[in-house]
């Protein structure tokens, strides 16, 4: 749930939790990766 009122604040607020994810995702790849 977004707690921003405004939708301008909304959007800011998505786009920075989007970045996280998107940031531990790449830092996630390599951990993950089975080596044979």
């Amino acid at each position: 749930k977004l707690s921003a009122r405004s939708f301008d604040s909304q959007v800011n607020e998505i786009h920075a939790r989007v970045a996280v994810l998107n940031r531990f995702t790449k830092l996630g790849r390599p951990l993950t990766q089975v080596t044979p």
